[in-house]
């Protein structure tokens, strides 16, 4: 059943003194969606008692809520690495042509990997994907999907052993630099 929202409607009243909050700490680009985010903290987390009272909102209650999201906010925004265009570190360089050959063996190996697993019944073919790509581990992927990790185990045990079997050769192939040989 879903929460009673009138009090919330309350809140909003006061949006505009809620944006000036969020000026005060000196954000002005995203003021808007630090408050929209705060009207759905309080919505999950407090009720209209500890938001109302005596028919006032509490400015205090309010305040420590926008806060929190804007340090929040802030600390995430830190966490993103700025990278100039004049720094010399952070400049790609063009790869070596002497190399290109195992570049594209490696490619074509991948290639003949997926397409190898694009025919396999959907369930081996999910497993062994989410496996592959989500970087979650076996009893992380068993939490997330509520399948038996055992049952994942063995799954990704004999897709593992397929690929190894079909594609063991060529993997040998390209580790001995023989990339002609594979198919």
């Amino acid at each position: 059943m879903d929460k009673p929202t009138e009090w919330l409607a309350k809140v909003a009243e006061r949006h505009n003194e809620w944006i000036n909050m969020v000026h005060s700490f000196g954000e002005y680009d995203f003021a808007d969606d630090l408050v929209q985010q705060m009207y759905l903290t309080i919505y999950k987390y407090a009720n209209e008692e500890k938001i109302i009272k005596n028919g006032i909102v509490s400015r205090g209650y309010i305040y420590f809520t926008i806060r929190s999201l804007f340090f929040s906010y802030y600390n995430s925004k830190k966490k993103i690495k700025k990278v100039y265009l004049d720094d010399e570190e952070n400049t790609l360089e063009i790869p070596n042509f002497d190399e290109m050959d195992e570049q594209v063996a490696f490619n074509d190996i991948c290639t003949l990997i997926d397409e190898h697993i694009d025919n396999w019944r959907w369930y081996e073919r999910k497993m062994y994907l989410l496996y592959r790509d989500s970087g979650l581990s076996i009893r992380g992927i068993a939490a997330e999907t509520n399948i038996s990790w055992v049952s994942i185990y063995h799954t990704l045990k004999y897709a593992k052993q397929e690929l190894k079997d079909k594609f063991g050769e060529d993997w040998d192939d390209y580790l001995n630099n023989d990339y002609e040989l594979i198919k």
